[in-house]
């Protein structure tokens, strides 16, 4: 009799374990539902032992304050959207205004200096229309839920292009800039939106680069490792100085280098980001020493 009870307490205990196997197979799958399918829907037990009662009410709690949460920063970073949008609306139509009195002001007599500060305001004024219109640029890409047109694009004829139109300006400041490539390159992506990414990161070249060594922009492939069957885009520059850069937050939006606070919205390498996630592709920034490479990875084939 002792043999067949210690028989049905085995029985009984697998049983349980069986039960509570079960049952914790069953709350990974709903979990995994919820994720794949963004699903709120609560975790059920079908086997109510007390323990996994509680976990279960635990973890629903859980992911309810997370869901809260999530929906609290979604409100949010949505208002701050068109709080972006709003304020340069605002902002550019009295700029507007203001440079076509300066246009006005430019005919009348006047001595050489109130001419020198004119141009001192038409200076800022044309520094200022830019930053506002980089604000737009953001706020709408930012909002743009619409897929882009793809296809495959010369990456390399783009790039060439666009630095002949910087030349004058990095010549300006004294810089040189060489394009090393090994051959054309072609990557799956949309080319004006290739072609700002670009501008953008050129511009941000001119913030930083020191006049020690030339702007070396590279094109290429990678045939192996992680990149493998991607278009690089890179642009390496000595940077000036002093020139202190967080490497893991130039894409955040509204940082800039301690040096180019006063020169820049801190917008430019975020809208680099958001544009070449929208063509699927992924961006990078490395420091070594001085040396300061940012650029772009896209896809080389579909």
């Amino acid at each position: 009799m002792m043999w067949i009870g210690i028989g049905i307490l085995c029985i009984l205990l697998i049983s349980y374990l069986l039960g509570i196997k079960l049952q914790l197979k069953s709350i990974q799958k709903q979990l995994e539902q919820r994720l794949h399918n963004q699903s709120n829907i609560p975790v059920s037990l079908e086997f109510q032992e007390k323990t996994l009662r509680n976990l279960t009410i635990t973890l629903n709690e859980t992911l309810k304050r997370e869901e809260e949460l999530r929906v609290s920063q979604e409100i949010q970073e949505r208002e701050f959207r068109d709080m972006i949008t709003n304020i340069s609306h605002d902002l550019r139509t009295p700029l507007t205004v203001m440079k076509g009195y300066l246009q006005l002001l430019e005919n009348c007599d006047m001595e050489e200096k109130g001419r020198e500060y004119l141009e001192i305001m038409f200076r800022h004024g044309t520094e200022l229309e830019k930053r506002i219109q980089q604000f737009f640029e953001y706020s709408y890409w930012i909002n743009e839920q619409q897929e882009v047109s793809m296809h495959f694009v010369n990456v390399t004829n783009l790039v060439t292009d666009t630095i002949t139109d910087f030349i004058p300006v990095f010549e300006e400041k004294g810089i040189t800039v060489e394009l090393e490539d090994e051959k054309i390159q072609k990557g799956w992506g949309n080319e004006e939106l290739i072609r700002r990414v670009l501008q953008n990161l050129l511009k941000n070249c001119l913030q930083y680069a020191s006049k020690e060594m030339p702007v070396l922009i590279k094109v290429c492939t990678d045939e192996e490792g992680p990149q493998q069957n991607k278009v690089r885009v890179s642009v390496t520059n000595v940077l000036e100085e002093d020139s202190p850069i967080a490497i893991d937050r130039v894409f955040d939006r509204f940082y800039v280098g301690v040096e180019a606070r006063n020169r820049s919205t801190g917008l430019g390498l975020s809208i680099v980001k958001i544009l070449v996630e929208k063509m699927h592709g992924e961006v990078f920034a490395e420091k070594e020493g001085n040396i300061f490479c940012i650029g772009f990875l896209l896809p080389a084939k579909m």
